[in-house]
């Protein structure tokens, strides 16, 4: 079943267009800020590099990125449950596989899929920025101050650079998973495909509105992971409660359907 999810994945053409629109939104800041004319000794009082420099400090486009994040997590495959509901397939699909490990993969497929497309433009940006900026080491002073000390982590981004990016990534990966999760889960009891694809986008906006309207900003969905605030306790249990939540809700109601 697993090669058949695979084949029905990158047959889906929305797949190309998340990516081509990603590539655009993770090429445009890159162009805007390529250092032109310059030579190495030009690096030696340069205070860019690709930590910096990436779409997360702040680039012209990032905006556009945490607006349309839920719709990356959501659209490749969230609907792909009621696709087989609808169509009928899902009584093929099961004379050949157990309904639980149907449910199981297909979760797992999602989630996987959500999130690789989800952090997509913030990887492909890092990777443009590193030709375009000398990989040289973070300082607080020469301008490198895009991390303060009431930012996320700043011993992990002054010190191990590398490492900070990747935390942050898969922060962002685990975060467009849950949301693609949550559309998936909402299959089971929605049939419209269109309604399940923006029903996490909903989710992500109705949340934001809530806590920066209570005061609560810094525990809104997208200041904890789109933006820069403190580490704190609700950033792995959001995760947590979203991802366990909507499994446990797809799976519980995928096994009472009937139909399946």
């Amino acid at each position: 079943m697993l090669g058949m999810e695979i084949k029905r994945i990158v047959t889906r053409p929305v797949l190309y267009v998340l990516l081509f629109t990603g590539f655009i939104l993770a090429l445009m800041p890159v162009i805007v800020s390529w250092p032109g004319n310059v030579s190495d000794d030009y690096y030696i009082l340069y205070p860019r590099n690709p930590f910096i420099s990436w779409m997360f400090f702040g680039a012209a486009t990032y905006n556009i990125y945490v607006l349309i994040f839920p719709l990356l997590a959501a659209l490749p495959y969230s609907d792909a449950y009621a696709q087989d509901y609808n169509s009928g397939l899902v009584k093929s699909i099961l004379t050949k596989v157990n309904k639980r490990k149907y449910l199981n993969i297909r979760f797992i497929v999602n989630f996987i899929v959500g999130g690789v497309v989800a952090i997509f433009p913030p990887v492909v940006n890092f990777l443009l920025q590193m030709t375009a900026f000398p990989v040289i080491e973070n300082s607080m002073y020469y301008g490198m101050n895009s991390v303060g000390t009431q930012s996320f982590m700043p011993e992990l981004f002054y010190h191990q650079p590398f490492l900070y990016i990747l935390v942050r990534v898969i922060m962002l990966f685990l975060l467009g998973g849950l949301l693609a999760s949550l559309g998936l889960a909402l299959s089971t009891a929605v049939k419209n495909r269109y309604i399940i694809l923006v029903f996490p986008f909903l989710v992500f906006m109705g949340l934001d509105v809530l806590f920066v309207s209570t005061g609560f900003v810094n525990y809104s969905i997208s200041m904890m992971y789109l933006f820069d605030v403190p580490f704190h306790w609700g950033f792995p249990l959001y995760l947590l409660i979203g991802t366990i939540g909507s499994y446990v809700w797809y799976k519980i109601a995928g096994e009472k359907n009937e139909t399946m």
